[in-house]
């Protein structure tokens, strides 16, 4: 098959390789599209290879063991057979099913898939925090023709959703896992600093979830124009114009309910505690550099009585993301490419004025 393989640091290129046959409890997926993650450019680049994302070394944070063939890992994960094939993000149909599956899915069914496969006995795990498992399965990336996955990880879609459609659940299920940590109220003023995917899917969900004012800071001029397109009330140039005084006209000097911070900018993250209400909730949403030290105004969040919350996304968003891909409006945000076209694709990420990039295998 073909696959988009990392090289070396900074060089992907397509390669045939032998297609991952399915174990007894898992299932083989033909890829249909596959979807650009902003942490993919950072794999590609070799600064996941070889470690955890940057919190290895904190006190309880999990310790994976070796992967079955050799030490290569993608955002913590190891890596299916040791190939270092790059996507977690994809949708496509059902190809061939191991002997011990027993949840009913058939050959030709369209599907979209979890790329985390959490052990469900670890010490994690059995304390209901199974993002930080510390026995993941060994990732099969999807820029790929063919993937494989444990049948638990497999989310059946609507015969009606168009597949790409469905390459959106994993990014919907982590902006749900987002939306949750903010507890917006019916009426709350919120204020989404990044109009990348994410961002822009945060705003779709806050809007549903009863947000009355929202503003979006993004300095991309096209993504600004999409979040306003997609209810955005307020739009910024945090570069050409004064957030901080376009904030408090637009909350009449009170501060913003909720602040989602997806831009993955630190001064930004600082920012949003003076943009914040009293009584108001922070999310930090983007991985942002390691060893990083914002130097929080603790003053403004003892007397605003605020809440600082960061998201891990979990496996168990996955099921209400699929029951709001049918309500939301993604189409905007999808730019496609050929698979053949995949390098250009990710030069055409980097440029960041295109939201959600996909290749159609």
């Amino acid at each position: 098959m073909k696959a988009l393989i990392v090289k070396d640091f900074g060089q992907l290129e397509i390669q045939d390789v032998t297609a991952p046959e399915p174990g007894p409890d898992e299932i083989q997926v033909k890829i249909a599209y596959s979807g650009i993650c902003g942490t993919d450019p950072i794999i590609v680049e070799g600064k996941t290879f070889g470690k955890l994302l940057p919190l290895e070394g904190a006190i309880g944070w999990p310790r994976q063991p070796a992967p079955v063939t050799e030490d290569v890992r993608v955002m913590g994960l190891p890596m299916r057979d040791g190939l270092k094939i790059i996507g977690h993000e994809a949708s496509g149909t059902i190809s061939k099913i191991g002997k011990d599956c027993k949840a009913g899915f058939k050959v030709g069914q369209r599907v979209a898939m979890d790329f985390r496969c959490t052990c469900g006995v670890c010490y994690f795990c059995m304390n209901g925090m199974p993002n930080f498992c510390e026995r993941l399965a060994p990732l099969s990336g999807v820029m790929a023709e063919y993937a494989v996955f444990k049948e638990k990880m497999i989310y059946a879609l609507p015969d009606d959703m168009p597949l790409e459609i469905g390459a959106c659940l994993e990014p919907v299920s982590i902006a749900v896992s987002v939306v949750d940590k903010g507890h917006i109220k019916m009426g709350d003023s919120v204020i989404i600093t990044g109009g990348g995917t994410i961002g822009l899917l945060v705003l779709e969900l806050a809007i549903k979830s009863g947000a009355s004012k929202i503003l979006v800071s993004e300095p991309i001029a096209e993504k600004r124009k999409l979040a306003k397109q997609l209810g955005a009330d307020v739009v910024v140039d945090p570069i050409n114009e004064d957030l901080l005084a376009i904030s408090n006209k637009f909350t009449d000097g009170r501060g913003f309910s909720v602040g989602f911070e997806t831009s993955g900018r630190p001064s930004i993250a600082r920012q949003l505690i003076l943009l914040a209400k009293i009584g108001g909730t922070i999310v930090w949403v983007a991985t942002y550099p390691p060893n990083m030290d914002l130097g929080v105004p603790i003053f403004y969040m003892h007397i605003k009585s605020l809440t600082i919350h960061d998201v891990m996304p979990i496996t168990e968003s996955f099921p209400r993301a699929l029951q709001m891909l049918p309500k939301m409006d993604l189409k905007p945000l999808i730019t496609i490419y050929p698979f053949k076209d995949a390098i250009k694709a990710f030069e055409a990420h980097n440029k960041g004025k295109n939201v959600k990039i996909m290749l159609q295998m």
